[in-house]
């Protein structure tokens, strides 16, 4: 037995059985809204003092990555300046190094040249005081006074000469220890200073190393607290969400209540076949608002449809002030043309307010295709005329898009 057909008492407990199963779409109550608004507001305004703090909490992570990132990057310029200066005493004591080697050659080559001159002038000497006979003191012989004055003569010569060459290779001595002297200070200033600069280079390292370390954790507070505030925004978008959709349905349940105190009011608003359902009353289902009663059939057939690979987008129910705006729209602004005309006079077809399918939440109009159904050439007709009257639902002849309960 179809559900539409169900005795009352059957359709009842079924009814009770949706509202129930389908709880989370349900409207809650005008005093349960409004205090879950107030909650959620309370709630939005404590995460927004939250991420105003947490913003300010960034801003000094911020500033405070800024202060070590510039001293680490200085400390990194005297690092360079230093391995710089270093640098070129390595060049200095290589220098002092070079020079040390040259002079100590120099002193190596004229010491040869001094034995060498010295040998030289012994070679001389003897060689001035010995005669062809060989003897060793010619001098002392019984010679002729004349021979003995040019010897003696020639023997001044040679010690003189000798003199001579012994002077020039003392001062060259002199000069060459002078140079030896220059030449050590040097190579010692040189390694000094090479000391001194890869100690202070040593200690710089050091410092860099450190202050890149405050860096690396300076970094992990800043994105700690970007994390924090990210975390914080969302969530208080996921509230601005929630109260709008709380202030939404309070003003739903305004318009549905003006909406029957105007019904009431207003005698020429007839009526759909029925009351206007009470906001408990009105469901979600896969994306429809509908009257509790039909929810478990449109749920039913729109599964099916969905299995047969058609799938239906629409509306259904529209509260009272809705179906005005429409007749405004599609009939007219006059009273008459609000209360009075025919509902095929306008265009397109729109029911007096009061009198629509929708006002209940049993009527629904179908799109496929993201289009209204306009044709009964439409796939989405053909299923609905092979398939809906199995669910309760019957097609109004003007509207191919139009199907409630009872075909109006």
């Amino acid at each position: 037995m179809l559900f539409s057909h169900a005795p009352k008492a059957v359709k009842t407990l079924v009814a009770v059985m949706v509202v129930l199963i389908l709880g989370a779409s349900a409207f809650p109550s005008d005093a349960d809204l409004k205090d879950d608004l107030e909650k959620l507001e309370q709630e939005r305004e404590q995460t927004q003092a939250q991420i105003e703090a947490a913003s300010e909490q960034v801003n000094a992570a911020t500033a405070e990555v800024d202060e070590v990132t510039a001293a680490l990057a200085a400390l990194n310029a005297q690092v360079n300046e230093q391995e710089a200066q270093l640098a070129a005493a390595e060049d200095k004591l290589n220098e002092a190094e070079a020079r040390y080697a040259e002079a100590t050659a120099a002193v190596k080559i004229k010491t040869a040249e001094i034995e060498l001159l010295k040998d030289q002038v012994k070679n001389k000497a003897i060689s001035a005081f010995v005669g062809r006979g060989g003897d060793a003191n010619p001098i002392m012989e019984d010679i002729d006074p004349n021979e003995a004055v040019r010897r003696r003569s020639l023997v001044l010569s040679v010690t003189q000469q000798d003199l001579d060459i012994t002077e020039s290779l003392r001062t060259a001595q002199e000069e060459l220890a002078i140079q030896q002297a220059l030449a050590d200070k040097a190579q010692a200033d040189a390694a000094e200073f090479r000391n001194e600069m890869a100690g202070l280079l040593a200690q710089l390292q050091v410092s860099r190393d450190q202050q890149a370390e405050l860096a690396a954790e300076a970094e992990a507070r800043l994105d700690a607290r970007l994390a924090e505030q990210a975390i914080l925004e969302e969530h208080d978008k996921e509230l601005a969400g929630k109260i709008k959709a709380a202030n939404d349905e309070l003003a739903r349940q305004a318009a549905l209540a003006a909406a029957r105190a105007a019904a009431s009011r207003n005698p020429a608003s007839g009526g759909g076949g029925g009351s206007y359902p009470s906001a408990d009353q009105i469901v979600r289902v896969q994306g429809f608002w509908v009257h509790v009663d039909i929810a478990q059939n449109l749920d039913a057939m729109l599964n099916k449809a969905a299995a047969d690979g058609i799938f239906f987008g629409g509306w259904g129910y529209r509260d009272h002030q809705a179906q005005i705006r429409l007749r405004k729209s599609h009939c007219g602004t006059s009273n008459y043309a609000i209360w009075q005309m025919p509902a095929s006079q306008c265009r397109p077809p729109t029911a007096r307010p009061g009198a629509s399918m929708h006002e209940q939440g049993k009527a629904i109009d179908f799109t496929y295709g993201g289009r209204a159904i306009g044709t009964r050439s439409s796939p989405g007709y053909k299923w609905l005329a092979a398939n809906a009257s199995s669910y309760g639902f019957y097609n109004l002849p003007s509207e191919p898009w139009h199907w409630s309960t009872n075909g109006n």
